[in-house]
């Protein structure tokens, strides 16, 4: 089988996609993603909140104790069970880095945003010791020598920037990663440096300097989908199937990529390069914007990463949700006695300030609310699963997904974290099941997670409370 002719190779370096070949990895003689070298990918997807203990039970399928094998999420986060198959539920799993910090965090929230990725003793009163499990896989990984284009994406899901000041992701010792908000800004950086594939000038008064870069951006799919079409009658059957599934993703992209569901191509500049130009600033706990330009802003963000992953320019990624609207999740500010949304999260607490914690119609609009968040990140596997790896698997089976937040409960709990694994069964993992650990450092879990990562360690973050791996997380 041939490999791609020089100047295709020169074209497609100059289009932003050359390290990965575009989306044809296992065409490519010599290439990273060749059977038995297709990386390891690992996401953070941190969700904030955590769920209301008293609610959050995973019993067994027919009731009852759940065993590693049988086990079923509970109402407040059962969009998971859909895809149960492909995550390992943790149990019984603490910040203990959290309590033996001697630095007293600014409040309740930046105690746990502290420590839930770095966990490590706190910098000073809201900015972690410590990098973030992402940054420091990111880092390691590209030692001595960078392996990918981008070290890491850093990537807030909304659309008014607040979030994207969050603290919780760290380079090192009190310095803080900020979050992009911005599909445009990251397609751009990602994808937005190449030439065009013709030298013709356009005429004076022909399309706009927009216009020219969302023509651009579509001749690269285009350039790919032609070459699929040359090369398809070439291929045997089984080839055939994959160079079509593929082509299909090509597409997918070429269509998501437009913030406003139109279809068109994503334009820099024009409707899509600020995504936050048609919101007004918010104040207090709530968002601006609109709950579509917040799901669009989720859709297109978990496709770039989608799309770097395909094409090699990162391995890591931490995409932050943010909350979702009222609308979302069917609640009214002022409802059951609470102010806001963030009132209703502290007053469904399991604890002595949750007020509302038997309230049936509170209970009911926060299950919804966590529902609406597993959901995202339900679709979010999706995508991974849609993309087909060289040797018969997908991106999630190569893809670590970890979802998780800065708190473990509505009343600042940092002990039993709700946290989940999704994917990486061929980095090692063995989803389909339910591990229950007791009082286990959520240290542990970065471990095992930098280990399937190919990093050499068996400590992060605060050492003397981490043990090494989680026991019997991966094989």
């Amino acid at each position: 089988m041939s490999a791609w002719k020089p100047s295709r190779r020169s074209f497609g370096k100059g289009l932003g996609l050359g390290a990965a070949a575009t989306f044809l990895p296992y065409l490519r003689a010599g290439s990273s993603h060749a059977a038995g070298a297709i990386p390891t990918r690992f996401i953070v997807f941190w969700a904030g909140h955590g769920v209301p203990r008293h609610v959050y039970n995973i019993t067994a399928s027919g009731g009852g104790a759940a065993t590693e094998t049988d086990f079923v999420f509970p109402a407040v986060r059962s969009p998971l069970n859909a895809v149960k198959k492909d995550l390992i539920a943790i149990g019984g799993m603490d910040m203990v880095s959290a309590t033996v910090d001697r630095t007293a965090p600014a409040n309740a929230h930046y105690e746990g945003e502290t420590h839930c990725l770095a966990a490590i003793n706190r910098a000073n009163a809201d900015t972690a010791g410590g990098p973030s499990i992402d940054q420091y896989i990111a880092k390691a990984i590209n030692a001595p020598s960078p392996v990918t284009k981008f070290q890491s994406l850093s990537l807030a899901m909304q659309v008014d920037g607040n979030v994207s000041s969050t603290k919780v992701c760290t380079q090192a010792s009190g310095q803080v990663v900020s979050l992009d908000p911005s599909p445009a800004a990251v397609y751009k950086r990602l994808f937005a440096n190449f030439k065009p594939p013709t030298n013709t000038p356009p005429p004076a008064s022909g399309p706009s300097a927009a216009q020219i870069a969302a023509m651009q951006q579509k001749s690269v799919l285009d350039f790919v989908l032609s070459d699929f079409d040359a090369m398809k009658p070439k291929l045997g059957k089984a080839h055939q199937i994959k160079l079509d599934a593929h082509a299909s993703a090509v597409r997918d992209l070429e269509k998501s990529l437009s913030l406003d569901g139109s279809g068109g191509m994503f334009t820099p500049g024009a409707g899509c390069a600020n995504p936050t130009a048609s919101v007004t600033a918010g104040s207090g706990n709530a968002y601006p914007g609109s709950s579509t330009m917040h799901k669009a802003n989720i859709t297109a963000m978990s496709k770039l990463v989608q799309s770097a992953f395909a094409c090699d320019l990162t391995r890591v990624a931490l995409m932050s949700l943010a909350d979702p609207f009222n609308s979302d999740f069917g609640y009214t500010s002022g409802s059951y006695g609470t102010s806001d949304a963030h009132d209703l999260i502290h007053k469904t607490s399991f604890n002595n300030a949750g007020t509302l914690k038997n309230n049936p119609d509170a209970m009911s609009a926060v299950t919804r609310w966590h529902q609406w968040e597993a959901q995202q990140y339900v679709n979010l596997l999706d995508l991974l699963r849609q993309v087909p790896e060289a040797d018969g698997s997908t991106m999630l089976d190569h893809t670590v997904v970890l979802f998780c937040g800065q708190i473990g409960e509505h009343g600042h709990g940092l002990d039993a974290l709700p946290w989940v694994v999704g994917g990486g069964s061929a980095a090692g993992f063995r989803p389909g099941r339910y591990k229950k650990y007791t009082k286990a450092p959520h240290n542990n879990l970065f471990v095992s997670i930098a280990q399937a990562m190919g990093v050499k360690t068996n400590t992060f973050g605060n050492a003397s409370v981490c043990t090494g791996p989680l026991d019997g997380l991966r094989v």
